[in-house]
């Protein structure tokens, strides 16, 4: 009797096992978070401008970076585990810092009036280096004279 004990308990199990993958089922897809930004936008103290992007000269101003995916989602909700880099060319140019806090913005100071690119860069760690966009066009403008 020893078997059919067995033999009943496993075809239970069984019959169980399958009622389970097939409430499961094979064809159900996940939803797939996509961290991987395919465009992103600036703003300068919380204005919204687009490139050719333009710099004070000998000002700080706080740049923010808000990149989206290919479905058109913004990815802020990754900001404190993805980083954002700015970097600008000529160096001398400007310069930005990011802020401890928010990986996606910046304190960028206009360091020599003149021309040059800016270039921005997502990633996993501090070099932001996973996704490199295009570099843009960037001004730095002084200030006009006043006539004494």
């Amino acid at each position: 009797m020893v078997h059919s004990t067995l033999f009943r308990l496993g075809r239970w199990s069984s019959a169980a096992g399958l009622a389970l993958v097939a409430a499961c089922g094979g064809d159900e897809t996940q939803p797939t978070e996509d961290h991987t930004p395919t465009s992103y936008t600036i703003s300068v103290e919380n204005i919204p401008v687009t490139a050719p992007y333009s710099f004070p000269l000998g000002q700080t101003v706080l740049v923010r970076i808000e990149f989206t995916n290919a479905a058109g989602e913004i990815l802020d909700d990754v900001e404190s585990s993805h980083f954002a880099a700015l970097t600008f060319q000529p160096g001398s140019l400007a310069s930005a810092e990011r802020r401890a806090d928010h990986h996606f913005q910046f304190e960028v100071t206009g360091d020599a009036e003149g021309t040059g690119t800016m270039m921005v860069g997502f990633g996993h760690d501090d070099a932001a280096d996973e996704t490199t966009f295009s570099p843009a066009p960037v001004t730095i403008v002084g200030d006009t004279p006043v006539p004494p």
